[in-house]
């Protein structure tokens, strides 16, 4: 029960997920940075900044859900099972939904296999920064 919180948290990351990709969408400055580019193909390099834009914005998220636990949260327990109850939603339905991709033969595989990394894995990695940079502070 105590890391319920961390699980209803990892759902809210979810659902701010996908509509602030569904925003994204309807705003058209992606839509319009993709369609200017002549020749679009899988090759093209404009897919690695899109790559960068969309695990830039799931890692603010995560960042986002973990700040916010802490805050709202501080008598309950703040480690690895509370970051893995908080990614499992998100990363859950991301895997349901887009499946593994791992064609890194050109640019837009690498940037569908960065966003997965991203969603699947950015409040672990979060986390882990924060505890790295914990464990250096208290050595100090």
């Amino acid at each position: 029960m105590k890391y319920l919180p961390a699980f209803g948290l990892g759902i809210l990351l979810a659902v701010l997920s996908f509509l602030s990709f569904a925003l994204v969408a309807s705003a058209g400055y992606m839509h319009a940075l993709l369609g200017s580019v002549a020749n679009l193909g899988n090759d093209s390099p404009v897919y690695l900044g899109l790559a960068a834009h969309d695990a830039g914005l799931l890692i603010l998220l995560s960042g986002l859900m973990l700040f916010a636990y802490q805050r709202l949260f501080p008598q309950l327990p703040f480690d690895w099972f509370t970051a893995v109850a908080m990614q499992m939603p998100l990363g859950l339905l991301v895997l349901w939904s887009d499946g593994i991709s791992f064609n890194l033969t050109d640019f837009y595989g690498v940037a569908r296999a960065l966003t997965l990394f991203s969603a699947t894995f950015g409040v672990l990695i979060i986390f882990g920064l924060l505890q790295r940079r914990g464990r250096r502070l208290s050595h100090a």
